[in-house]
């Protein structure tokens, strides 16, 4: 399925230049996983909509765009997502993950402290200075991306702020995920939060309200988007095997 520039703005908020340079302008990395046998930067699906619509909500939240559209900054996402890819594909393990992203991001670090903290809370350890999510495993996910600010000019006071924004955007999505992908998850003993709060009905419905409450906040700084994962969000109710659940 080809995202054309025009359904990132028009259907999912998406400014012009940002959706412009990913659905256009931006080539395919050689040799990266995350885009293997890809021939278009962005296809249908969340896992590669969620790059435009990361960088759109970064820069609704104050960030210029010649910072965020500028070639090393993206060029360093893009090999990170390339690990990535490795570590799902269970060909590095997750401590193999975590090392080539330090090395990656090593010499381009310049927000110290949510680094530092990055790091730590993906290596389970308590945090000294920014909020995670930690109440749910499965939805702490999201944090790897945040590797992309590091290596921008970010005050402490911009990064608090922006994170609550930050869930509202990746928690819906990994839902989403949840809601389609229940039954493999229980067959594989795959992380799935509606598996953590409590693996039926009552854990569905638990869910669904979390996704609502984000795309609340959500709304409030890209509305369309929100609009549109909330048609998505409702349609999840609708899958047979949650339907069967629900009665």
């Amino acid at each position: 399925m080809v995202i054309t520039s025009r359904k990132l703005q028009d259907q999912l908020g998406v400014n012009s230049k940002i959706a412009d340079y990913f659905a256009n302008e931006r080539p395919v990395p050689v040799d990266n996983l995350f885009w293997k046998n890809k021939r278009i930067y962005i296809s249908g699906g969340f896992g590669f909509l969620t790059i435009p619509l990361a960088f759109d909500l970064i820069h609704k939240s104050g960030v210029p765009l010649e910072s965020l559209l500028n070639d090393e900054h993206v060029s360093l996402m893009e090999k990170g997502f390339h690990f990535l890819k490795q570590y799902e594909n269970s060909e590095i393990s997750f401590q193999q993950f975590f090392d080539e992203c330090r090395k990656l991001l090593n010499s381009s670090i310049k927000q110290k402290k949510f680094a530092k903290d990055l790091f730590n809370a993906l290596s389970g350890n308590a945090t000294d200075f920014f909020q995670f999510e930690i109440k749910h495993k499965a939805l702490a996910r999201s944090d790897a991306f945040l590797f992309t600010l590091v290596d921008l000019e970010l005050t402490d006071e911009w990064v608090e702020n922006f994170l609550p924004y930050w869930y509202s955007l990746a928690r819906p999505i990994l839902l989403l995920d949840d809601f389609k992908d229940l039954p493999e998850d229980r067959h594989n003993k795959e992380e799935n939060t509606i598996i953590e709060l409590g693996n039926n009905a009552d854990g569905i419905r638990a869910a669904h309200e979390l996704g609502i409450k984000d795309l609340e906040k959500l709304s409030t700084i890209n509305p369309k988007l929100a609009k549109y994962m909330l048609n998505s969000f409702n349609e999840s109710l609708l899958y047979d095997h949650i339907q069967t659940e629900l009665g």
